[in-house]
């Protein structure tokens, strides 16, 4: 018989304590406790660390408890390497990675194990604030190689004979990855920052591996996507779309150098477009600045943290 897989559960944070609180209540819910627990902390300044050590560092009685300090902040991508690199180092079977904002359902890891059988990367589905999309692809290679920039959408309802789909993503709110995902690719590109390292990271994996969907809930995101783009998210628009076309060519796909630079273009005016009219925004000329910097630092390999961006 073999032995249980032992289980770390990684949770990237930056500033947001109360999230992170419910996040961590969530974990100690389960009906099959995760083995390990770490917090992957990228230099927040809100008291977290602090937060941390008051309320779940010292419990007795629950999974062993890590806090994985960051000296800066290196966005989410560097938070994630991160959490995958501790438990694979620390010899788990698997790395149960995900973000502060969202909320486990009670028997979640319970419902993923059996699927390892057939995959090492398995995400279950998730209840989005004011969305009633099932599940939006999250990744899409007509960024960096057509017109097209939009996503498809997947109705997990519709594969009502079994309990999984395939894909060819991944995303970081809740995936279950296995140490050997790891062995064969490596780590995720910190070098997105925030958006896009977890797409890739699932395209690599499938390639290796069933990368799966479940058709069955497990994961309430407690945030909705905010109602306009950041200064941070025009800025990684277009820049991280360099990054995708590099992971893509070295995958062997083919991305054409004249359609890639179409969709930017296409992309660059559409931002704008949406920055000047948007009558609500204060800032056009700044939002404006920030997605024309971001494909000037993305064209010259100028990667990682936002210049912008407080370590």
């Amino acid at each position: 018989m073999s032995a249980e897989p032992k289980v770390c559960a990684a949770v990237v944070t930056y500033n947001r304590k109360d999230l992170l609180r419910g996040c961590l209540k969530s974990l100690l819910a389960q009906t099959r406790l995760p083995d390990q627990i770490i917090v992957v902390d990228n230099h927040s300044s809100d008291g977290t660390i602090e937060m941390l050590r008051a309320e779940f560092a010292t419990l007795e009685g629950v999974p062993p408890f890590t806090i994985v300090a960051l000296e800066e902040n290196n966005g989410g991508a560097a938070g994630f390497a991160a959490g995958l690199d501790w438990g694979h180092k620390h010899g788990f079977d698997w790395i149960w990675v995900m973000d502060d904002d969202i909320e486990i359902l009670p028997g979640a890891l319970e419902m993923m194990l059996p699927y390892g059988g057939i995959s090492d990367f398995i995400q279950c589905r998730r209840h989005t604030p004011g969305s009633d999309v099932i599940l939006e692809c999250l990744f899409d290679l007509t960024a960096c190689s057509a017109f097209n920039p939009r996503a498809p959408i997947i109705n997990l309802d519709s594969e009502k004979d079994r309990p999984w789909i395939a894909v060819q993503w991944g995303n970081f709110e809740g995936p279950l990855i296995h140490r050997s995902v790891v062995d064969r690719i490596g780590l995720p590109d910190a070098r997105f920052f925030v958006g896009g390292d977890d797409s890739i990271y699932g395209l690599e994996a499938s390639f290796r591996t069933n990368v799966i969907y479940l058709r069955d809930y497990g994961i309430d995101r407690k945030l909705a996507k905010p109602k306009r783009p950041t200064k941070m998210g025009f800025y990684l628009l277009l820049r991280n779309r360099f990054l995708t076309r590099d992971h893509l060519e070295k995958l062997g796909f083919t991305t054409h150098t004249l359609l890639f630079w179409c969709s930017q273009l296409i992309g660059l005016l559409a931002a704008i477009r949406q920055v000047l009219g948007d009558k609500e925004q204060t800032k056009k000329r700044e939002m404006i600045g920030a997605v024309f910097s971001g494909l000037v630092d993305g064209a010259n390999g100028r990667f990682g943290r936002p210049p912008f961006i407080k370590a």
